[in-house]
């Protein structure tokens, strides 16, 4: 897409957003901020509650970006606990002062995170301009406490304008914990296909030597956080009898959770895994990695809201494994445009991995479907064409 063409456009709508975001981490909640920041960055600017390297990132574009850092107490707030969340109250009110503050002048507050909401949402109670909360989370008690739960749902309700879902997954759940379901609009995530058209032949075998193998040897690559609900285990579990597939972890953990790292890299060096287990770090040269696998995997446990990985593999042209469950089953159509398997299941995921690698044929079949999908369904230029028209600008 031609994101100057679109920011001209946008600029000359006469209206501003400020856009707010808790983590200065890239996942993939940031990566679509980042896409959003360029295109409107001659009508925006972009608040973070810590330095990081999002920040850098949008620096390096030329975004105006501004940090003021949040207390402790805020951001070390997880969904899943009722006590620090109590705890936390004082600091998100803060926060919520400090936002009032910055959005004079803006017309509208696009939250991308909870915390940014929770914080904007204060905001908007105090004066400040409408909020929209971007919505990027599958609101369970699995994975909230019953009190963040019940913050975020109140909030939404009485105080934004609008809640944009990043698919009907999260709108299904957002609703059935209480939300108002007249405040939703679903707007699928969009990535841009041109980085991926740009991988060179020579790029991908320096990617194969880097890690010391050949073309020749199946490479199953799992683009995430490492987090023990996205399941890396499962592949690792699912290439133990499958001594000749060697798999490329891109990512490493975000907040916390070394304990589950240590447990990765115990079992990547088993006997039955040590040599084929390469892990990469976190990496900006996606589409160059996922080039260079045979097969990109999303081992989700639980629903994934979205699942970015999963459109990123299919612009790469590559046959995309994935968790049945959330948000994946709205971007695959099993058997065509990718693969879908129970969560939890390596003895599925290894199934179907053995399936692809010994029919070439098929695995190119999906590829090319999933790229066609993907490319056409969730294209960057149709995704800020959509949010565009949700604003209203």
């Amino acid at each position: 897409m031609n994101n100057k063409k679109f920011t001209n456009l946008i600029s000359t709508c006469g209206r501003k957003i400020l856009f707010v975001n808790h983590a200065a981490v890239l996942g993939g909640a940031e990566l679509c901020l980042v896409d959003l920041a360029i295109a409107y960055r001659n009508a925006s600017q972009i608040l973070l509650f810590e330095e990081g390297p999002l920040q850098n990132r949008l620096s390096s574009l030329n975004i105006l970006v501004k940090t003021i850092p949040a207390p402790g107490a805020l951001l070390s707030v997880r969904t899943s606990s009722r006590l620090s969340g109590l705890a936390a109250f004082p600091a998100l009110w803060w926060m919520g002062r400090r936002i009032l503050e910055q959005s004079q002048g803006f017309d509208v507050i696009h939250a991308n995170s909870q915390k940014a909401f929770a914080a904007a949402a204060l905001s908007r109670w105090m004066g400040g301009p409408p909020v929209i909360w971007h919505l990027r989370d599958i609101i369970t008690a699995r994975h909230f406490s019953s009190l963040n739960r019940w913050l975020a749902i109140t909030l939404a309700n009485s105080q934004a304008s609008k809640v944009f879902v990043n698919s009907n997954a999260t709108a299904k759940a957002f609703i059935a914990a209480g939300g108002n379901a007249d405040l939703v609009q679903v707007l699928h995530d969009g990535v841009s296909n041109v980085p991926f058209g740009e991988v060179k032949r020579e790029q991908v075998l320096a990617i194969r030597a880097e890690i010391g193998i050949s073309e020749k040897i199946p490479l199953i690559g799992c683009f995430s956080r490492l987090s023990y609900w996205k399941g890396q285990h499962i592949l690792l579990e699912a290439i133990q009898d499958l001594p000749e597939v060697h798999v490329m972890f891109v990512g490493k953990a975000l907040f916390g959770e070394e304990d589950y790292v240590n447990r990765l890299n115990e079992l990547g060096a088993s006997p039955k895994l040590s040599g084929r287990v390469h892990w990469m770090g976190f990496r900006s040269d996606v589409p160059v990695l996922m080039s260079a696998c045979n097969i990109i995997t999303h081992t989700s446990t639980e629903p994934e809201p979205f699942g970015r990985v999963i459109i990123e593999g299919q612009l790469a042209r590559k046959p995309v494994i994935a968790t049945a469950a959330g948000g994946a089953q709205e971007l695959i159509e099993d058997g065509r445009t990718g693969r879908l398997v129970p969560p939890g299941n390596s003895n599925a995921l290894r199934k179907v991995i053995e399936e692809l690698l010994s029919c070439p044929a098929q695995a190119e079949e999906i590829a090319c479907q999933g790229y066609n999908s993907a490319s056409t369904g969730f294209s960057l230029d149709a995704h800020l064409k959509k949010f565009s028209a949700a604003l209203g600008l």
